[in-house]
């Protein structure tokens, strides 16, 4: 794990002096532009920025609109699913030991070896991409592929807890019976309240998966169900970013050129009234 975090670090070093990464003092990325950081922050004008085509210059804030023309333009862009794929199971959260490499995967926390990328990609009845905010769900506005394919949702999960999941909300489910069906995997649960399905992760992961939900909610102009806000605003709290999550968003960011405001800034959460 300190081996993983010092390649992370190092690439997030290098990555700081791209575009979508320069900073222009301690606390302000160019990236939000001045007026983010001179007014008041809304769900809306934050995916504005998630959604605008940028202009960067060295040392200052970016210029964003619908239109920009030069090497100095970006914007989110795609790399598809095959490329989110390739990202998540050969350079980020990838691990090794004496047994070889390997990832950790989010919802049982289980080690899941494997030798290339390709078979990696293949072991579907033994590791999956769990899209946080499910398929299902998502928004009609906007192309689904870029959705299906953005990192900052996507996470490698046991297969039978990412099925056990489905498009559950997601919730606290202290008290109630679980009804997990993935082996070796008492850290998640499953289970239900007033009826409905929910799906708790492991303490490390929540806070995780509040951030990847505002900021899906906040870019595709989507709405989290009350009940699932309140939860994941504790587990925003009560699991902040930490160096991993902070050097995987780099990377992520570095790849796709869009920022996860909410890791960036967690006051947000607080200055935003309902997701």
């Amino acid at each position: 794990m300190r081996n993983l975090i010092t390649v992370m670090l190092l690439i997030f070093s290098f990555s700081v002096f791209a575009q979508v990464g320069q900073k222009i003092n301690a606390t302000q990325w160019a990236y939000y532009g001045q007026d983010f950081y001179n007014g008041k922050p809304t769900k809306d004008s934050i995916g504005i920025i998630l959604n605008a085509i940028h202009s960067s210059a060295q040392g200052k804030f970016d210029a964003m609109g619908s239109s920009c023309t030069g090497p100095n333009c970006y914007q989110h862009t795609s790399v598809g699913y095959d490329g989110a794929r390739n990202n998540l199971f050969g350079k980020i959260y990838v691990l090794s030991d004496a047994k070889g490499t390997f990832i950790n995967d989010v919802y049982c926390q289980k080690n899941i070896y494997f030798n290339t990328v390709g078979e990696a990609s293949g072991m579907h009845s033994t590791v999956n991409i769990e899209h946080t905010w499910p398929q299902s769900k998502f928004s009609t506005r906007f192309d689904k592929s870029i959705q299906k394919s953005d990192m900052n949702h996507l996470f490698l999960t046991d297969s039978v807890a990412n099925s056990d999941r489905g498009n559950f909300e997601f919730g606290d489910l202290s008290g109630v019976a679980n009804e997990i069906h993935a082996q070796n995997c008492s850290v998640s649960a499953v289970g239900r309240i007033n009826g409905d399905r929910i799906f708790m992760p492991p303490v490390r992961h929540r806070g995780n998966v509040a951030r990847a939900l505002f900021y899906f909610a906040t870019h595709y102009g989507l709405t989290i169900s009350d009940a699932q806000e309140k939860v994941l605003r504790i587990w925003h709290k009560a699991d902040p970013a930490d160096t991993l999550e902070i050097a995987r968003h780099e990377m992520i960011a570095g790849i796709q050129k869009v920022r996860n405001p909410f890791i960036d800034h967690p006051e947000l959460v607080d200055q935003i009234s309902n997701f």
